[in-house]
């Protein structure tokens, strides 16, 4: 390239990175110059040669000589196209036209239009016709900054003077020149760690770009901007929003392995799918996200039986004693609108039976036996309620046992019990004071317990054993759930358990909340397929596991330490983030995306509409992607936000797959781009970081 940057050298940065040979060519001259925007003169041959000039290019303008070598300014100004501009002499060029055509209609036999429009012009005339104006943005300002001998690549919002026009020359940048602006990041002392994204894309029509061989630069993101914080992806279904979120868990993956292998913690992801997008493969490519590993993926849903190796059951054990105080969470969701005296004794009484920090001993081993008593009622309202119970359990050394519910008896009572009901119903190879009653003889074994109680009939230490049994407030609460009376009164009890159903699965081992949160600590990807369970189940299940992951950061942070990573995906947030729920008060996920920063979580979340997410999270929303919006009130709503404003009708008007503008925290300005298709190659891309083997097609 003949012209450079006045004083700038070959060799300097802004040289090496802007404006060499191969990756800058020049297309015209400034006309007009202001503090915001340019007006671009260039010519047809020059587009043409450079692949033509498309609506929101990028450009370049740089300034000649202003004076003295010392004084002179060493920067390029960036411009963005974003429309056509009348040139001082248009008239007299469209006035030369009009004689043109005049003459020829004039001077031809035949008057067809054919004839007439397609007259030729003469070479001067015709060179004189070809030049037109380009209306442009100015963006910013770049220029080389040097501190404590380092020379980096600086980026200012504005330009800080500005000289006459015709000292400025334009160049359109192409290949690693243009990737160089696409990718550009402010420059920090943290180290950025750089993946690819897509291409940069600037209009729908791309046949010039790939004759060009322009349609493949490479846009990179710092991953790290999408950790800790908020990304939102808008557009309409079927625009290429889950595709942006597998690339993005693909390359967040990425990272995350090698961090792992350098010895930092790992980025854990999860991705609520309440459409199973993410769990299952959407063609038989064998691309799923699962696909990187079985090891490393892990996919919770309902129905799941447990025996595959990276698919586990979505929901709690309700027969389970290790996630009890999960379970009374999830039932006292339903009994919580009776506004009644048993379930406000229910949602007091402890069915955990954990001691208490300086208890006595005997004191801590009677609040188990009575924990376990009312744990027993609630396993035969359970039974009655037809929720399945689990085939086994395992100990502590993780052998496995035939299911019992284990209750805490006396042996008086229990010999007694076995007197009149026979043997079959408990069994006894437990410790002196504990014994299993058989999931097919739950009920009629608190049935027999509740007669002798009311009648009082029992003598000696039976009778001694029976009124310790029944006399905890755990019993006493879960009392009228399983017989469906209070004080003489019919109430719904057990019944309330049956929309509950769907959460219960008998093959889970561990309350799956603490489950998946280990997971995550771990780097791993989780994705909660919720796409079979009811509504009104997914949203519960849902804001469960939301709470939990919020009071399981909170504690790290309160304790001084440094929280996980941890990326939470939200597949469909216009209802989870809605003004509705903003405005209805406290809210987990309005919670969460008020605090997440601070506690290392990270949101990703999809809306078809930018009006449907509450303006405080648009607010601080840090990252945007934005594919085809169908309307102008969202292309207002989001003209608030960065400089959106200029890509307003293509948003509206292009309806291009997984065609977006993205503005990304680190990156000062929007780029529009061609996001990658999520495939084998970012499937083996994720694996080679995890150090598994490639997949073949």
């Amino acid at each position: 390239m003949n012209d450079l940057i006045p004083h700038v050298g070959a060799g300097t940065l802004i040289e090496q990175t802007l404006l060499a040979d191969d990756r800058a060519v020049r297309i015209g001259a400034i006309g007009s110059l202001t503090f915001d925007r340019a007006i671009v003169i260039t010519q047809d041959k020059w587009k043409r040669q450079v692949g033509g000039i498309a609506r929101h290019e990028f450009l370049l303008a740089t300034a000649r000589e202003a004076g003295p070598a010392d004084e002179d300014d060493d920067e390029v100004l960036l411009l963005r196209v974003e429309g056509s501009a009348p040139l001082v002499v248009e008239r007299d060029l469209l006035a030369l036209r009009e004689a043109a055509l005049r003459d020829a209609l004039c001077g031809q036999k035949d008057p067809s239009p054919s004839a007439v429009l397609d007259v030729e012009l003469d070479a001067a005339a015709r060179e004189r016709t070809s030049f037109t104006g380009l209306d442009c943005q100015i963006i910013g300002t770049f220029y080389e900054d040097n501190r404590d001998g380092r020379i980096s690549l600086q980026f200012g919002h504005d330009i800080d003077n500005f000289y006459a026009t015709a000292t400025y020359r334009v160049f359109k940048p192409v290949g690693d020149g243009l990737g160089a602006i696409a990718s550009y990041i402010r420059p920090t002392r943290e180290p950025a760690e750089m993946v690819r994204i897509g291409a940069v894309r600037y209009s729908s029509t791309r046949r010039r770009t790939t004759l060009a061989k322009q349609d493949d630069v490479p846009v990179e993101v710092n991953v790290g901007d999408f950790i800790g914080t908020k990304t939102g992806i808008f557009g309409m279904t079927r625009m290429g929003k889950s595709n942006t979120m597998k690339t993005v868990a693909a390359r967040v993956f990425a990272v995350s392995e090698r961090r792992r292998a350098a010895g930092r913690p790992p980025i854990g992801q999860l991705i609520l799918d309440p459409q199973g997008e993410y769990a299952d493969p959407d063609d038989r490519s064998g691309t799923e996200l699962a696909a990187i590993g079985s090891g490393r993926v892990m996919v919770y849903k309902f129905g799941a039986t447990g025996r595959e190796q990276n698919v586990r059951p979505l929901g709690f054990n309700f027969y389970d004693p290790g996630q009890i105080e999960a379970v009374k969470g999830i039932i006292s969701s339903v009994l919580a609108d009776a506004d009644s005296d048993y379930v406000r004794a229910f949602l007091q009484a402890d069915f955990v039976g954990h001691g208490i920090v300086g208890e006595a001993r005997g004191e801590s081993e009677q609040r188990a036996a009575r924990a376990s008593r009312g744990r027993l009622l609630l396993y035969g309202a359970l039974a009655k309620a037809d929720y399945q119970t689990p085939g086994t359990q395992a100990d502590q050394s993780g052998k496995e046992w035939p299911w019992r519910a284990r209750v805490q008896m006396r042996r008086d009572l229990a010999d007694e019990l076995e007197k009149q009901l026979g043997r079959g119903h408990i069994d006894r190879a437990q410790d002196r004071r504990t014994i299993g009653i058989e999931s097919g003889s739950l009920t009629q074994v608190i049935d027999w317990i509740i007669e002798h109680s009311e009648k009082q009939d029992l003598a000696g230490g039976a009778g001694d054993g029976l009124r310790s049994f029944v006399r905890g407030e755990a019993w006493q609460s879960a009392l009228p759930i399983y017989t469906q009376l209070n004080h003489g009164r019919a109430v719904a009890g057990y019944a309330k358990f049956k929309s509950l159903k769907p959460f219960h699965a008998p093959q889970s081992r561990l309350d799956y909340r603490r489950e998946i949160y280990r997971e995550l600590t771990a780097g791993k990807i989780v994705i909660v397929d919720m796409h079979l369970g009811p509504d009104v189940t997914i949203r519960e299940l849902s804001r469960n596991l939301a709470e939990f992951l919020m009071e399981r950061q909170t504690e790290v942070f309160a304790a001084g330490q440094e929280p996980p990573h941890i990326q939470v995906a939200l597949g469909e947030a216009s209802d989870l983030l809605s003004a509705q729920r903003h405005e209805e008060g406290p809210d987990i996920w309005m919670r969460m995306a008020r605090q997440a920063d601070k506690l290392n979580i990270g949101m990703l979340y999809a809306a078809q509409q930018v009006t449907s997410v509450a303006y405080p999270v648009l607010a601080s929303t840090r990252n945007w992607v934005v594919a085809h919006l169908n309307n102008s009130m969202e292309v207002q709503e989001l003209a608030k936000f960065h400089d959106f404003e200029a890509f307003g009708d293509a948003i509206i008007g292009h309806e291009d797959q997984g065609y977006v503008r993205l503005k990304m925290m680190s990156s000062p300005y929007v780029v529009p781009v061609q996001i990658d298709r999520y495939g084998i190659e970012l499937v083996n891309e994720a694996r080679l970081a995890a150090r598994l083997p490639a997949l073949t097609t």
